[in-house]
C-alpha cells in the first residue's frame, strides 16, 4: 500500500511533519500499544485535517466515553478561549 502524501493547508506537499503532526503520531502509537496490551476497551477518535474532520468509535462503554468526551471538551474550550497556551497535546 502506498503511503499517504501529506498536504499543507495551502495545498502544497509537506516535506516535514509539524510538531503537532509528530505529537499526533506519538499519541496514536501510544494508544495502539495500550490497546494491544488490553488496556483500552472503548475509544473515540476525532481527527482534523486542513479542511475537514472525522470521527470513529469502537467499543461499548458509553458512560466512560461520555465522561472522556466531556473532559476533552473542557480542554478544547480552555485552549480555544485563551485560557491555555498548549499548542500540542499535553498528557
Amino acid at each position: 500500500m502506498k503511503k499517504p502524501v501529506l498536504i499543507k493547508p495551502n495545498g502544497d506537499a509537506a516535506t516535514t511533519l509539524s510538531p503537532a503532526q509528530q505529537e499526533c503520531i506519538k499519541l496514536l502509537t501510544d494508544m495502539l500499544d495500550g490497546a494491544q496490551q488490553g488496556q483500552i476497551s472503548s475509544l473515540v477518535v476525532v481527527a482534523c485535517g486542513p479542511t475537514d474532520f472525522g470521527h470513529a468509535i469502537a467499543g461499548s462503554d458509553a458512560p466512560r466515553l461520555m465522561l472522556g468526551l466531556e473532559v476533552a471538551k473542557h480542554d478544547i474550550i480552555k485552549r480555544t478561549s485563551g485560557g491555555g497556551r498548549d499548542t500540542v497535546i499535553r498528557r
